[in-house]
C-alpha cells in the first residue's frame, strides 16, 4: 500500500519541491513508515512507505542510482528467479528490497522488464540519458496509478487527489463518465475516471513520456491461456489447480511482518484462500484474520443468503481468527462520498461493508487484506445454463446424467431446471432480449433508470454511450466464455477501487485469484472440469477436498451476499438522501443529470421479497449517491 507520485515538466522549468511535497501530503496516510522525494531539474519523484513484507525493511526510495531514478509500489513474487536470470548472488538478494531488484531488471532488460515480473506493482522510472519517464502497472491491475498529461507537464500519483495538489491539473467532472455510470453501460472507456483529463493507467500497460511531452503506450500482456496447461487431462488440472492457487496465496502471506486479513464469506474462493494460507500463517505463529459481513444474529431473515452458516463451518479451523462485521444503523451507502467516487466506477452498494471489514482488519493489527474476488471468472467459472450447452453440443448421454444429478443436488423440480439451466442456452440472445422488452412494455433499458432524458439523448447522439450495450436484469450482450473474459478484462483494467478503500485504513489490498498464474491456468481449463456431478466448481471441490469443510464441499450452487443488509439499509436511508439531493439541486445542477421525480418513484413501495425491486433500489441508490457527489464536488471546487 505504499504510494508513489511525481511530476515531469516539458517547458524547461524545474519541478517545484513545494508542489511535490503537497502531493506527498495528500498521500501521507500511505506512508506511516517514511516519505521521501527527489527533484532533479525537470523531474521530481516521491514515495510513501508502508512496510508489509520482510524485505520492506530495506526499502529506501526514491532510488537514485547514477542516471536512473525509480519509485515503486510493489511486491515481487519471483525474486529468486529474477536474481538467477540477472546473475545476482543469493547472499546479495537477501538484503535487496523489491525496488532495487526492479531497478536491476530495468538495467538488464530495459523497458521490457515488466514482462519478466510476477506480483503486484506500479512503478515510475526516470531515465536521464533517454530523457524519458516510464510508468507501468501490473498484469491484472492489482495496484493503481492515475495521471494527467497536460500542457507543459505530466503528473502521476497512486490516488487522484494527489494530482490536484499540482497547479494546472484540472478539477472537473467528466459528463461522459457520469452518463456511463448512470446508464450502467456494459463497456468502459479504457482508463476512464470521473474526472476530465485524468486517466487511470490500464493494467499490463507501460506509458513512456519524453521530456518533450511525447507519450507512447504499450500493452505488454493480455489475459491468455498458458501453453503448458492446454490439452491436459483431468489429473493434471487437479494437480495444477492445487499447486498454482496455493502458490498465489503463499506469495502474498509467507513474507509478511504482521498477520494477514481476509474478507471472508465461507465460500469456495475465500474459503480456499483461508485453508491454503492458514498453515503458512501458523508456521509464523499467527492466524488468518477472517472477517465476514453478516446480519445480526437472531434478526429477521433476509431475501438473500447470509454468510454466517458458511463461515461457522470453518469455526473448528485452528488457523482462523474469525470476526463478524454487522452493519451499524448509521452506516449507509451515502457515507464518505469523496472516497466513494475517488475510487471511481464502483457500484457503491458494498462500500460501507468494505469500510467495516477494513476497519476491523486494521484494528486487530493487519497490514495486508485479501479477498476471493475473481475466482468466479478465472479458475472457478460458473458456466451459464450448463445443461443446455451440453444439448447444443450433442452430448446427450452426459446431459441425461447431469440433469439427474442436478435435480438431486439442488432439489429443484425438472421444470425449474429446464427454465434456468437448459432453455437459456437454446434460445437466441435476440429472442431473450425481445422477451425482456415485451415484459417491460417496450420501454427501453435506459428509461427504466433515473437518468434525465435530455442528458441520455445527448450521450447517445455523441456516441459516448451505445444504447444497445446497457446492462439490464439479464446479460444479453454476450454469453458464457465471452462474458467471463469480458468481465475479467474489465476488472483488470479498472481503477483500483478496493486498494483505495483499504489504504484509507492503512492496509495493502490484494486478490490471489487475480494472480497472473491463476488467470493463465483458468483460461486453459476445459468446461468439462468446471461443471460435473450436477455442480459447479468441480476442481475446487476435488483438488482441495482434504482441507475444506464437508459442509462446503457438499454445498449447492449460489453465493452468499457480502451485503445481506443492503436492501434494508437502502430502503431506510434512500428517502432522506433523496430529499437532501433535491435541496442541493440549485439551478438544476443535479436534475440536469438525474430525474429526481423518477427516483422517488423507484424507491417507493420497494418490496424485499421482489428481486426486481432489489435491482431497482440498487440503481436508485447508485443514482442518488452520484447526484450527492456532484453537489459535494461542486462545493469542494468553490
Amino acid at each position: 500500500m505504499s504510494g508513489i507520485f511525481g511530476i515531469l515538466r516539458f517547458d524547461g522549468q524545474p519541478v517545484s519541491a513545494r508542489e511535490l511535497d503537497r502531493m506527498g501530503n495528500m498521500l501521507a496516510f500511505r506512508g506511516p513508515d517514511g516519505r521521501q522525494t527527489v527533484v532533479a531539474g525537470c523531474v521530481g519523484l516521491g514515495h510513501c512507505l508502508l512496510r508489509v513484507n520482510a524485505e520492506d525493511w530495506n526499502e529506501a526510495q526514491p532510488i537514485h542510482d547514477g542516471d536512473v531514478t525509480l519509485v515503486a509500489d510493489l511486491r515481487l513474487d519471483n525474486r529468486e528467479a529474477l536474481a538467477a536470470e540477472m546473475g545476482i548472488a543469493a547472499s546479495d538478494l537477501n538484503d535487496m528490497p523489491d525496488s532495487a531488484l526492479l531497478l536491476a531488471a530495468y538495467r538488464h532488460w530495459g523497458e521490457t522488464c515488466a514482462e519478466h515480473l510476477l506480483g503486484d506493482f506500479t512503478f515510475a522510472i526516470w531515465d536521464a540519458p533517454a530523457r524519458a519517464l516510464l510508468i507501468g502497472r501490473d498484469h491484472m491491475g492489482q495496484r493503481g496509478l492515475f495521471y494527467h498529461h497536460g500542457e507543459g507537464l505530466f503528473v502521476f500519483a497512486t490516488e487522484v487527489k494527489a494530482l490536484w495538489a499540482v497547479e494546472g491539473v484540472p478539477r472537473r467532472l467528466s459528463e461522459d463518465a457520469i452518463g456511463r455510470r448512470l446508464l450502467l453501460a456494459v463497456d468502459r472507456a479504457p482508463g476512464e475516471t470521473f474526472f476530465e483529463r485524468i486517466t487511470a493507467l490500464p493494467n499490463a500497460t507501460l506509458l513512456r513520456v519524453s521530456s518533450s511531452g511525447i507519450a507512447t503506450r504499450r500493452i505488454y500482456w493480455e489475459p491468455r491461456a498458458a501453453r503448458e496447461h492446454l490439452g491436459r487431462d483431468e489429473a493434471y488440472y487437479l494437480q495444477a489447480y492445487r499447486r498454482i492457487v496455493e502458490e498465489a496465496v503463499a506469495c502474498r502471506v509467507r513474507r509478511l511482518i504482521r498477520p494477514p486479513a481476509l474478507c471472508f464469506s465461507g465460500g469456495f474462493d475465500s474459503g480456499s484462500i483461508a485453508a491454503l494460507a492458514g498453515p503458512i500463517a501458523a508456521a509464523q505463529g499467527r492466524k488468518i484474520i477472517a472477517i465476514a459481513s453478516v446480519l445480526e444474529e437472531g434478526g429477521q431473515r433476509p431475501a438473500v443468503r447470509d454468510a454466517r452458516a458458511a463461515v461457522e463451518a470453518f469455526r473448528a479451523s485452528p488457523f482462523l481468527d474469525l470476526h463478524y462485521y454487522v452493519r451499524g444503523e448509521d452506516e449507509t451507502v451515502f457515507d464518505d462520498l469523496e472516497t466513494s467516487f475517488d475510487t471511481t466506477h464502483n457500484t457503491v452498494g458494498t462500500l460501507y461493508v468494505r469500510r467495516g471489514l477494513y476497519r476491523i482488519a486494521a484494528a486487530v493489527g493487519a497490514r495486508l487484506v485479501m479477498d476471493g474476488h475473481g475466482g468466479d471468472y478465472t479458475v472457478n467459472v460458473r458456466p451459464g445454463s450448463p445443461l443446455g450447452r451440453m444439448l447444443r453440443r450433442g452430448q446427450f448421454r452426459r446431459f441425461v446424467r447431469e440433469f439427474r444429478m442436478r435435480m438431486q443436488v439442488t432439489g429443484d423440480p425438472a421444470l425449474r431446471l429446464l427454465r434456468n439451466d437448459v432453455l437459456p442456452a437454446l434460445v437466441p440472445l435476440r429472442a431473450i432480449a425481445a422477451v425482456l422488452t415485451l415484459r417491460h412494455g417496450f420501454v427501453p433499458t435506459w428509461r427504466r433508470s433515473a437518468i434525465a432524458a435530455p442528458f441520455a439523448s445527448a450521450l447517445f447522439a455523441s456516441g459516448a454511450v451505445d444504447p444497445s450495450r446497457l446492462r439490464g436484469a439479464y446479460p444479453v450482450h454476450n454469453r458464457w466464455r465471452a462474458r467471463w473474459l469480458h468481465l475479467l478484462r474489465k476488472s483488470a483494467a479498472a481503477p483500483p477501487v478496493q486498494q483505495t478503500l483499504a489504504a484509507a485504513h492503512g492496509l495493502e489490498f490484494t486478490r490471489p485469484f487475480h494472480d497472473k498464474r491463476v488467470v493463465e491456468l483458468g483460461l486453459a481449463l476445459p468446461e468439462s472440469v468446471q461443471f460435473r456431478d450436477g455442480l459447479e466448481r468441480y476442481l475446487a471441490r476435488h483438488a482441495l477436498a482434504d482441507i475444506l469443510p464437508e459442509q462446503l464441499l457438499a454445498r449447492g450452487p449460489g453465493n452468499d451476499a457480502e451485503d445481506p443488509d443492503l436492501f434494508r439499509m437502502a430502503k431506510s436511508s434512500a428517502p432522506a438522501a433523496l430529499a437532501e439531493a433535491k435541496r442541493l439541486d440549485r439551478d438544476g445542477r443535479l436534475s440536469r443529470y438525474v430525474d429526481l421525480d423518477r427516483l422517488e418513484a423507484m424507491i417507493a413501495n420497494a418490496d424485499e421479497a421482489s428481486r426486481p425491486d432489489h435491482h431497482r433500489l440498487m440503481v436508485a441508490n447508485l443514482t442518488i449517491t452520484l447526484a450527492r457527489f456532484v453537489a459535494w464536488f461542486d462545493r469542494a471546487n468553490d
